[in-house]
């Protein structure tokens, strides 16, 4: 079951075009490059440059890496039109700010200023899914992005 995100789901949310599996990159600035570059493909930011700076200067100040492998790097900005999510599984894992160990899933989440309750939905969902060893090791075997898609749909979530 998908979450309930305020009369929006996940689905609607998350898109095949923003699901990167076996990424491979140097770190995670070109992970999370990457990603926004997804985000503003599907209209999501109108500014993928911009909006990874941003991303990028707040995980120098606060980093995002939750353990297990997980960073979630998310802002409310201007530069988002909408909620979206990219997630990237890394073709080998990358280290992080925070000293949390290395990386190689990445959520990275953008939602507009003006949205608050819509980017506590989504981090709060996300946290329920997120619980479910089963699901983050699914994500990493995923072969292709509709395989990510569809352990979103299968998930217990919601």
């Amino acid at each position: 079951m998908l979450p309930n995100l305020g009369g929006m789901t996940f689905r609607s949310i998350i898109k095949t075009s923003c699901l990167l599996p076996h990424l491979e990159c140097r770190d995670l600035e070109e992970a999370v490059r990457r990603l926004a570059g997804a985000l503003a493909a599907d209209g999501v930011v109108r500014d993928a440059e911009a909006f990874a700076a941003e991303i990028l200067r707040r995980e120098r100040e606060a980093p995002t890496a939750v353990g297990g492998g997980l960073v979630i790097p998310h802002a409310r900005t201007r530069q988002a039109e909408r909620l979206g999510v990219a997630v990237a599984t890394l073709g080998a894992p990358v280290p992080t700010a925070g000293g949390e160990g290395p990386v190689d899933l990445v959520f990275l989440i953008a939602g507009p200023v003006d949205d608050p309750r819509g980017m506590l939905r989504i981090l709060a969902g996300m946290a329920r899914l997120l619980k479910e060893d089963r699901i983050l090791g699914a994500l990493r075997a995923a072969a292709d992005s509709e395989a990510m898609l569809a352990v979103f749909r299968t998930s217990s979530f919601g």
